[in-house]
């Protein structure tokens, strides 16, 4: 179960990965992201979205260690960065619900929560060794 958990995870999480991509590349979504102030993404925002794709992969590189997927370093390890992964998503759900973009709220609340509930299932039940 957690495998199939930290598979979907991935997924979603590669997906908000290539969203960030094809902000910094000029696409016409940042109204669903970064406040929502605007189409595009803000000159101000473009390094928060970098840092937001390395955040990404480093989260679905956690998410597969949590899975035994990659074995490298001890379990806990793993199971300590789903919890720091869990808080994070967490976090932005909060902040999130605090946007003044009513379309940045209701895609990326429940998406926040899901991947926080995701990041948790992981990191409580993840490793099989």
């Amino acid at each position: 179960m957690p495998l199939v958990v930290a598979i979907i995870a991935c997924v979603v999480v590669a997906a908000l990965a290539s969203y960030q991509v094809s902000l910094l590349l000029g696409a016409p979504l940042a109204r669903f992201a970064w406040g929502g102030e605007d189409h595009y993404l803000q000159p101000r925002w473009r390094r928060f979205a970098a840092l937001a794709i390395v955040l990404y992969v480093v989260g679905i590189v956690v998410l597969l260690g949590g899975v035994d997927v990659i074995r490298l370093g001890p379990p806990f390890a793993w199971s300590l960065g789903c919890y720091v992964y869990t808080a994070a998503f967490f976090a932005a759900f909060v902040l999130t619900a605090r946007s003044r973009s009513a379309i940045e709220r209701h895609l990326m609340l429940p998406v926040n929560v899901v991947l926080s509930g995701m990041f948790l299932i992981v990191a409580i039940a993840g490793h099989v060794r």
